[in-house]
């Protein structure tokens, strides 16, 4: 019997064959794993790099690759990263602080799933719904739309809905992706019970004389009878971002102001981007994907893609976003070498990555987020300004990445505001006084401090 130590089966190596014979196992071997290696990354870059179907192609349809199999399998991709649950979309009357919320008066025809696309949330009153067209003629895809209503502007509001819904050229497009809620203080409520307008919305319109309500609507003197106006209400622009925001159904959101117009194919760009492994880092800590801002002159067309913005910009026709108000406020980091990476082939990285320190500590990006990004201060007006300088505050404290997107960016509908035109001396100095005093001694409270963030 062989004893446990034995070494009766051990065949010693002979001098030259044998070790020959390792080598040549070991060389296989290691070549055998350095092709696995290779086919990996190529497998990876080619689902990454992979753009189906022509220019004509993708001109028609700006949110998906026409290639279904390819579509399919990048939502399988982000619905397991994500992990995420679509919320229901009914009507519901609700208080906000105060004032009263009716989320989902009109609610989106199109039905999707958290992960498959964003959704741009945004803002405003009546007076501002000329902006839903263009926007979705670039979106394509869900837009929350939270409008103030107070007393009698409630129902002006639902007439311009009613003919974006009913009698507007492109009204399906409207169905198809435009959520609609609105809101109004508890001292300004409507002449009738909310039942009524809902109601209105559900007759149809006759539309043979409905340009002509559209167009004095819109007459740029009509506007100062609004019952806003009148009672010389302040726009209570974070409620309506915070209304607009939660509402979203997807689980990216883009927060963005009405009159600010994304560049087409920003969608599948993105989503590929962030379902691909090398980003997905990004998912695990607090991270958001920041789209730089741009004005071009009245008269001009908005820019389609980056190579007519950089083509804009040299010619003067293009400036970054309020240059002539505020630049540091929204010049992102890294923004010289921003404006020398163009691409032809419809992908996505990020540029550069910061903090909002420094330099940026008075920055306000826009960005694509999620729902959980810290609310808006609804104590804050529009008239004021600096209204989104407190969440910023606290993102910094929390400790937020910065990310910016090479190849997105967003410019304002056509026409460059001057400084006289935003400035607003009287709110500003109340509202600044208010941040100071109080605003961040809260945050201070609640969230501590960190050496660097500025509100």
């Amino acid at each position: 019997m062989t004893g446990v130590g034995s070494t009766a089966n051990y065949k010693p190596l002979r001098t030259k064959d044998d070790v020959a014979m390792v080598a040549r196992r070991s060389t296989v071997l290691r070549t055998v794993l350095l092709l696995v290696v290779v086919f990996f990354v190529l497998f990876c870059l080619m689902g990454y790099f992979y753009q189906p179907g022509s220019s004509s192609d993708r001109s028609k349809n700006h949110q998906y690759p026409t290639d279904e199999a390819s579509y399919e399998a990048l939502l399988r991709r982000l619905k397991t990263i994500l992990n995420c649950n679509t919320q229901k979309n009914d009507f519901q009357l609700e208080t906000h602080g105060n004032y009263y919320a009716l989320r989902n008066i009109v609610a989106a025809q199109q039905p999707i799933e958290c992960y498959e696309t964003i959704t741009y949330t945004t803002h405003g009153d009546y007076t501002f719904l000329d902006n839903v067209v263009p926007l979705l003629e670039r979106w394509r895809a869900p837009l929350s739309v939270a409008l103030y209503a107070p007393g009698t502007d409630l129902d002006r509001t639902v007439e311009l809905i009613r003919y974006l819904l009913e009698c507007h050229e492109r009204r399906l497009l409207v169905r198809q992706y435009v959520s609609f809620h609105l809101y109004f203080g508890v001292e300004h409520l409507p002449e009738r019970p909310i039942s009524h307008y809902r109601e209105l919305l559900t007759i149809p319109l006759d539309c043979s004389n409905t340009t002509t309500l559209w167009n004095v609507l819109y007459d740029a003197e009509v506007g100062v009878d609004s019952f806003r106006v009148v009672n010389n209400l302040t726009y209570p622009v974070n409620v309506g971002r915070n209304l607009a925001r939660s509402s979203a159904l997807t689980h990216f959101v883009l927060a963005s102001d009405i009159e600010l117009y994304p560049n087409p194919d920003f969608i599948p760009m993105f989503l590929r981007m962030i379902a691909h492994p090398f980003y997905q880092y990004t998912l695990h800590s607090p991270s958001v994907y920041v789209l730089p801002v741009f004005e071009v002159a009245e008269g001009m067309p908005v820019p389609e893609d980056k190579g007519e913005l950089l083509d804009a910009l040299q010619r003067g026709e293009a400036i970054k976003f309020h240059e002539k108000i505020c630049s540091n406020c929204h010049t992102v980091p890294g923004y010289a070498e921003w404006l020398g990476v163009l691409k032809y082939d419809y992908t996505m990285d990020i540029q550069t990555t910061s903090k909002r320190l420094g330099a940026y500590s008075q920055w306000e990006p826009i960005y694509v987020g999620t729902k959980h990004e810290p609310q808006y201060d609804e104590r804050l007006s529009w008239e004021g300004k600096a209204d989104k300088m407190t969440q910023g505050y606290i993102m910094c404290i929390l400790g937020y990445d910065f990310h910016v997107l090479d190849n997105g960016f967003l410019v304002h509908r056509p026409g460059i505001k001057s400084i006289k035109q935003a400035n607003r001396p009287p709110q500003q100095a109340k509202q600044r006084t208010f941040i100071r005093r109080t605003i961040a001694k809260e945050i201070h409270a609640l969230y501590g401090d960190l050496e660097g963030c500025a509100i």
